[in-house]
């Protein structure tokens, strides 16, 4: 007898239900049903549609989608939430209608146009837990999307699945009107290693200086420590892995390339991102983020932002100052490619609560703005908001350096 062997393939699923659909059905069945309709025929499916997504099948107020890439699942999520929070928004005497999202990357069994496995169900008991009008999404996710997309994920600690034993990591966006995952969230100080996990998915984090800066060049690793001391400049191309680049290589490669850095920035015409490497450099060698995209990153702040390294006794830095980060990547080709330059700029008082008045502006490599809080774009940048809200209040909203790349100082008083 022939058995039929089982088709499995790697795959991102992405789970979405609407929140409270009997309570929606309860209270106006027939308008509750149209309005469904016109969600799913003219939102949800196009959403799918556009990010080369495969509708799997209907269930019930739900749907089960499938998708060749994370990056293209965890975008489709987020137009959607973003068209149904403007579609809420456009009719304020309405109920509103949400929806909670859960992705997962894993191997799933094919069976005709049916999908099945451990891959379709954790995504299925992700939307489950994840906050109305949010995103849940796991933790490999997570690796496969990060600086890939326009926004971040909040590290939202561990949850319990119903039918796993080991409790998986998971990450959120959006959902700031759901409860569950957010209560967990504190409000005001977050554990080390929220900060920590926080500080590497920023696409934008903050860093500052003081005054006096101890030439970096003392802290530099010795010639000794270099995997690829031969390299003749100016090529841009390095026969090094960038997984084997010592804080030297790194030091040399953005030396070599910051003219080029600079010259892209400057396009924009913006005054900052012609002229902050003059400012005091806070790091004493680019350092790697593996949820920043492998960059290598660099961190420069204006005089105004003197007290940076005193956040300890002062309340928030004053109005002017400006934190600035470059970066670079290093593929495994050895290629060099020019990362985004993030600003950060402290305005006047009321600019912004939610930001505690942080405007944040984001500039891709090839020097055109991607978005500035309250200007253009501005939407495009409200994950560096919801990023920069786990380091507290009382912090600012800034991070540190990590400790071993942080610059010496004299006079630290």
């Amino acid at each position: 007898m022939a058995i039929d062997q089982v088709e499995r393939r790697l795959a991102a699923i992405l789970a979405a239900d609407i929140v409270g659909s009997s309570r929606l059905m309860g209270a106006d069945e027939e308008g509750t049903l149209a309005a469904l309709r016109e969600i799913w025929a003219d939102l949800f499916g196009p959403a799918v549609e556009k990010h080369r997504g495969r509708i799997v099948k209907m269930l019930g107020d739900g749907a089960l989608v499938e998708f060749a890439s994370a990056v293209n699942a965890v975008e489709c999520a987020v137009a959607i939430q973003n068209a149904m929070a403007e579609r809420n928004a456009a009719a304020p005497g309405q109920q509103p209608i949400e929806f909670r999202i859960g992705i997962n990357l894993g191997d799933i069994v094919t069976e005709g146009d049916d999908i099945f496995g451990d891959g379709v169900n954790i995504a299925s008991r992700l939307e489950g837990e994840a906050p109305p009008g949010g995103i849940l999404i796991s933790d490999i996710v997570q690796a496969q999307v990060a600086c890939k997309i326009g926004v971040a994920f909040i590290d939202a600690g561990e949850v319990n699945l119903r039918g796993y034993d080991t409790p998986f990591r998971v990450w959120r966006w959006g959902g700031e009107t759901g409860v569950g995952i957010l209560a967990a969230i504190p409000q005001k100080r977050f554990s080390a290693r929220q900060i920590a996990a926080a500080l590497a998915i920023c696409l934008v984090v903050v860093l500052g200086a003081v005054a006096f800066w101890l030439q970096n060049r003392a802290s530099r690793p010795s010639q000794q420590d270099s995997s690829f001391p031969e390299i003749a400049r100016p090529t841009r191309h390095f026969r090094a892995n960038p997984a084997d680049l010592t804080s030297l290589d790194a030091i040399t490669v953005y030396d070599r390339i910051r003219g080029d850095m600079s010259e892209a920035y400057k396009r924009t015409g913006i005054e900052t991102a012609q002229g902050y490497t003059s400012w005091t450099k806070y790091n004493t060698a680019p350092y790697l983020s593996a949820t920043h995209g492998n960059r290598f990153v660099n961190n420069y702040a204006n005089a105004i932002a003197k007290d940076y390294a005193h956040l300890d006794k002062v309340e928030s830095l004053p109005q002017g100052s400006i934190l600035a980060k470059d970066s670079f990547e290093v593929t495994p080709d050895g290629d060099v490619l020019t990362g985004p330059l993030a600003l950060m700029e402290k305005m006047q008082p009321g600019f912004n609560p939610q930001s505690r008045d942080w405007r944040y502006t984001m500039i891709v490599p090839d020097g055109v703005v991607f978005g500035i809080t309250n200007g253009e774009g501005s939407e495009r940048v409200e994950f560096c908001i919801d990023c920069h809200v786990a380091a507290g209040d009382d912090m600012d909203h800034l991070f540190y350096v990590p400790e071993r790349y942080r610059a010496k100082f004299l006079n630290p008083e």
